[in-house]
């Protein structure tokens, strides 16, 4: 089965979350989120796996450390939440936060990547059932402590850019391995230029060969739908197959509706956020206090779209209102959407987020009981029906476009044909 991911990064996620279990398999949290909110946050877990078998993984977060300054404040302290993280990993992470601006796993010595990455590793496995016991323990005892562990292990992962990094995840990879006792479950982290290159992409499958890797993600870097050609999409969806091929389960750490119609291709699961993360990049820089702008998370064109170019479009196509339980609870009409805008943050993102689990969830399970042609040709059809809607309206961006419908639709025909 195709596996829908949560990526929970914000508290904010709390109520989305824990209404929409049944549209998840598993939740992403990343490890700096789980030290700072020690007590809440594994009891939420605890509860996701009791009430829906959802499960969970951890994003190490020591990737955070790589570049930029995006983990300190602007007097170059680091963060609360990464420095809490710390805290409870290793003493010698926060010795090299305190001495150098980055933690690049390429400058380190061989020994101190083995260490932290030893130590990422005794943080997933134990930190979440070590804090549930520390409760329970005041009153009774925790049954199957096992079952609140998460599905794999995350190792410590560094971005792939040339064969050299390829040999420091081979160095974190020998380290979790020996310092695991579940299963691994990798992060490629790589650009677009290695996926253009056959020798790179064979060296990847080496080195999850040589370590025994039966499942692995993929973090393809600014995979932007709007800036990505079919070329690269191409190459994305031969590496998913070889990856399949070779008897390695592939996960995509980011991914929008590609990813799901990959699952064609041997794709066995995505990572989305509640709104937007569908694809990102290494973080250089402190992010500014601007909100994020809602946008709808539009079926037919696989996009988040702000909400008067959602009414617009919609009008012009003559479509129906959205019949998921959360748009049929709160409106009767593209134009009772259009209202909800001006309304505050909290009341307009939490049911816009709570659509977008729905869909996707719906959009998954769709693909997956369908063949390729039959999502490819959905896929013709909604572009057809929307792509001139889409450009006529005034609400919609001149830079936006829907040409990457079509581009996906080519780039899986060109690999199925090989």
């Amino acid at each position: 089965m195709f596996e829908a991911t949560l990526r929970y990064n914000s508290n904010s996620d709390k109520h989305p979350v824990g209404t929409s279990l049944e549209y998840l398999d598993s939740v992403l949290v990343p490890a700096r989120m789980l030290a700072a909110n020690a007590k809440a946050l594994p009891s939420n877990l605890q509860n996701y796996a009791d009430d829906a078998g959802v499960s969970y993984y951890i994003d190490p977060s020591l990737t955070d450390f790589r570049v930029g300054d995006d983990f300190r404040d602007d007097s170059g302290s680091v963060r609360r939440w990464h420095w809490e993280y710390a805290e409870q990993v290793d003493p010698l992470l926060e010795e090299l936060l305190t001495k150098q601006e980055n933690l690049d796993a390429s400058q380190l010595p061989d020994s101190h990547v083995e260490t932290l990455t030893k130590a990422s590793v005794a943080f997933q496995e134990g930190f979440v059932v070590t804090q549930l016991e520390e409760e329970v323990g005041k009153y009774d005892s925790l049954s199957d402590p096992d079952s609140y562990r998460p599905t794999a292990v995350i190792p410590w992962y560094h971005k792939i850019r040339t064969p050299s990094d390829i040999e420091v995840n081979d160095t974190i990879l020998t380290a979790a391995r020996d310092a695991a006792s579940l299963p691994l479950k990798p992060c490629l982290f790589i650009t677009k230029d290695i996926l253009r290159s056959s020798t790179h992409l064979d060296e990847l499958l080496s080195l999850l060969s040589e370590h025994n890797i039966e499942q692995c993600f993929i973090w393809v870097e600014n995979l932007d739908k709007h800036e990505t050609g079919q070329h690269d999409y191409e190459h994305i969806a031969r590496f998913v197959s070889d990856l399949a091929d070779a008897g390695v389960s592939p996960h995509f750490y980011y991914g929008d509706y590609f990813a799901t119609l990959l699952s064609h291709l041997g794709l066995d699961g995505t990572i989305y956020g509640s709104m937007y993360g569908e694809e990102d990049a290494e973080r250089r820089e402190q992010r500014g206090g601007g909100g994020v702008i809602t946008r709808y998370y539009l079926d037919e064109v696989s996009d988040f779209v702000k909400i008067p170019a959602v009414v617009d479009v919609q009008q012009r196509v003559g479509a129906e209102m959205c019949e998921c339980d959360v748009c049929e609870r709160q409106f009767d009409s593209w134009q009772d959407l259009a209202a909800l805008e001006n309304d505050d943050d909290e009341n307009i993102q939490t049911p816009m987020k709570k659509h977008h689990l729905r869909i996707r969830w719906r959009q998954i399970r769709q693909v997956e009981s369908e063949s390729l042609t039959d999502s490819l040709d959905r896929l013709e059809s909604d572009y057809q029906e929307y792509v001139m809607p889409f450009s006529r309206s005034n609400q919609v961006a001149d830079s936006k476009s829907l040409n990457y419908l079509p581009c996906w639709q080519n780039a899986l025909e060109a690999i199925v044909s090989e």
